[in-house]
């Protein structure tokens, strides 16, 4: 990889841009919730947004009345534009509902998300420059 390749996946990616939003703790771990934890494929629009409704109304409680100032709605939709490319917004035959899905980018940011995580704090870093945490006895564990 070279310096051009990465601009332009930092430009054009929707996973990278996904893992750059302002609100990209709130996008991932609510479309994991919903599309990894309970594994649900294709969902309607009311139903996720009754979800996301429950989600910003606890963080909200938590975190402050301003913190998500959109409606659930306006965030879904927005997730799905197409310079998002982070949910799929259709309608199924036969249906006047709207439905959502988790595009591939979804998929590959949380899957790096994952990777990150799984990686102890301390990986790259010399033995010496380590932190060992202490016990409640004042031993070293």
């Amino acid at each position: 990889m070279d310096y051009d390749q990465l601009e332009s996946l930092r430009r054009h990616n929707s996973a990278w841009k996904l893992l750059h939003a302002d609100n990209a703790p709130l996008i991932l771990s609510f479309f994991n919730k919903v599309f990894v934890d309970d594994n649900v494929r294709s969902i309607a629009a009311v139903d996720l947004i009754g979800r996301l409704d429950d989600e910003l109304f606890s963080l909200r409680e938590r975190l402050g009345a301003d913190r998500f100032p959109k409606s659930a709605k306006a965030y879904l939709d927005d997730w799905a534009a197409p310079e998002r490319g982070w949910l799929r917004k259709y309608y199924p035959k036969g249906s006047d509902e709207p439905h959502f899905d988790a595009t591939p980018a979804v998929e590959k940011a949380l899957s790096w998300v994952r990777a990150w995580a799984s990686v102890p704090l301390w990986y790259g870093v010399p033995a010496q420059y380590r932190v060992r945490p202490v016990a409640a006895d004042g031993l070293r564990c």
